[in-house]
């Protein structure tokens, strides 16, 4: 792509592949790129509690069958100062298309965000997709003018700037989702052994046991269906065994550790629920991923014995961690509840923006 100028500022702009490794110059650069994540958006949040390793964003930043991402980076004299990324999915192309633009705070207000929004959006366009997606980290500041979900819940400052460069753009806040970290010393919360019922829960940490394999797959496709979306487009994602295979091997590879507990149904045998929390190797910050009780078995408060049994596995199967970050739907009361009981405050807010163009 030809350079462009903003002002008396030389601004490079190119597409740049995620290497196989960060070694060598293509790592150099793509570390760089990264970098321009982590910044913008510890300056959004007021911490770096989630900066992601190198080895574990490199994992996530790299294609695999069921998702394709673009990076571009902007340069001023050869120093990356921003950053856009597209990610299309091959296999559930009508959920559209989600898009990334950083630009360090100290070169904002030059054009550079237009133009990186401007370009994936052509890509966008280029791949027939129906529906733009943005998700943004925004403060926590009190008080002013503020922006609500379409949901009736949740609400960034009106004042944010990526609230304002998105709105300008026509993006519609579909819903907000809250940012929530756990110190591990102060779990709380019932014994995780405790009985419930007609459910007992098992636990495991890395690779899927070969036995639960089917059960992990019909519930990774139930989070697409069950888990509340807002507004936002959203189709059945279908998980075969197959599927959690390649997703154990990408974690594994990544340096990460997967702890994970399920609810299972003793008289069915069935696993109708679980939850997860990876850990990095010598990293103080895990993070909780997945949490999901099938509709059928809710209230039984299986979600809070789940949690519990991740959260307590972690000073035995990974004593270094002190902190468990979590994401959660701000109209998903029933799991927030889950999570102030255990012990979770909120350090931030995440935007899930939308534009319909088909």
């Amino acid at each position: 792509m030809p350079a462009t100028d903003d002002g008396d500022m030389h601004v490079d702009i190119a597409e740049i592949e995620a290497p196989a490794t960060l070694d060598g110059s293509d790592g150099e650069v793509f570390t760089e790129y990264l970098r321009v994540r982590d910044a913008v958006e510890e300056h959004a949040l007021g911490t770096d509690l989630l900066t992601m390793g190198l080895p574990q964003l490199l994992s996530e930043y790299r294609n695999n069958p069921h998702r394709v991402r673009r990076h571009f980076a902007a340069r001023i004299d050869g120093r990356i100062v921003a950053r856009a990324l597209i990610t299309l999915r091959p296999t559930t192309p009508e959920t559209g298309v989600h898009l990334v633009v950083d630009v360090l705070p100290e070169h904002r207000g030059a054009g550079i965000g237009t133009r990186l929004a401007d370009l994936i959006e052509q890509v966008a366009r280029d791949e027939d997709a129906p529906v733009l997606k943005v998700t943004l980290a925004h403060s926590m500041s009190d008080g002013g003018e503020r922006i609500v979900a379409a949901t009736g819940v949740g609400e960034v400052p009106a004042s944010d700037p990526g609230a304002r460069f998105l709105q300008r753009r026509g993006y519609v806040l579909e819903q907000v989702s809250r940012i929530s970290r756990l110190d591990v010393a102060d779990l709380a919360g019932p014994s995780p052994t405790a009985p419930a019922d007609d459910y007992d829960v098992v636990e495991w940490a890395g690779s899927t046991p070969d036995e639960h394999v089917g059960d992990l797959a019909a519930l990774r496709t139930r989070m697409s269906t069950d888990a509340p979306y807002g507004g936002l487009a959203m189709v059945v994602d279908e998980w075969g065994a197959d599927r959690v295979r390649e997703h154990d091997a990408r974690i594994a590879e990544s340096g990460r550790v997967m702890i994970t507990a399920a609810a299972r149904h003793r008289p069915s045998g069935r696993l109708v629920g679980y939850s997860e929390i990876a850990v990095a190797e010598g990293e103080s910050v895990a993070t909780q991923e997945d949490t999901l009780v099938i509709k059928e078995h809710r209230g039984h408060r299986l979600g809070l014995r789940l949690k519990v049994a991740t959260s307590a596995a972690l000073p035995r199967l990974a004593p270094g961690v002190t902190t468990v970050v979590t994401w959660n739907a701000e109209e998903n009361r029933p799991m927030l509840d889950v999570n102030e009981a255990l012990g979770f405050r909120p350090i931030g807010y995440e935007g899930s923006w939308q534009r319909r163009v088909k």
